[in-house]
């Protein structure tokens, strides 16, 4: 994939706002929205084996094989004529982290980390209803188990080479936004 290529990965427990301020930063600067987890969902409902295959890793609280969720997204890059992204909720551990750095061979221009306390991410988990057959009571703290564990050193490998930008996401949704578009003006995104 060409160099011109502009990558932003959008890192956050879940319910910690990623898509919204995704529709956000798409409507405001012209990126491409790749949810990692919408692009899994939709191989699910197609009813393909490898979208069963996926449904039985979410639901036992599993992070999907890195090869997967990789293919899918520079499918989905391939298959677009923009050249800037925003990522939603990829790399979730360093073995995705590695996989998609070797596969597409591009770097984050940026890595925008939405931090959350755990007790407001279930609360909005549970108020969402999405639908999803993991908000429920039983898997969401598994799923914030997994997503510290797996996640915490991707963010930390992206802060150590001074990529990471951290957005207190408990604020309002208007609030949090002001300070993504400050950054995007800095970084003249």
């Amino acid at each position: 994939m060409p160099d011109e290529i502009k990558i932003v990965f959008v890192l956050g427990g879940p319910g910690s706002g990623k898509g919204t301020q995704c529709s956000k930063i798409v409507e405001n600067f012209g990126f491409t929205h790749l949810s990692a987890g919408d692009l899994l969902q939709a191989e699910v409902k197609s009813g393909s084996e490898k979208g069963k295959m996926i449904d039985e890793f979410k639901k036992e609280g599993k992070i999907v094989p890195s090869e997967v969720t990789v293919e899918l997204l520079q499918k989905a890059m391939q298959n677009s004529p923009n050249k800037k992204f925003l990522i939603d909720g990829f790399p979730r551990n360093e073995e995705n982290r590695i996989v998609f750095e070797e596969i597409v061979n591009i770097e984050p221009v940026l890595v925008l980390f939405f931090d959350c306390s755990e007790e407001e991410l279930i609360r909005r988990i549970l108020s969402r209803n999405q639908g999803r057959n993991d908000d429920n009571m039983e898997t969401i703290p598994k799923r914030l188990k997994v997503y510290m564990e797996s996640t915490m050193p991707v963010i930390d490998y992206y802060s150590s080479k001074g990529k990471v930008v951290k957005i207190d996401s408990q604020r309002p949704i208007e609030e949090v936004f002001l300070e993504i578009k400050d950054v995007f003006a800095k970084l003249e995104l």
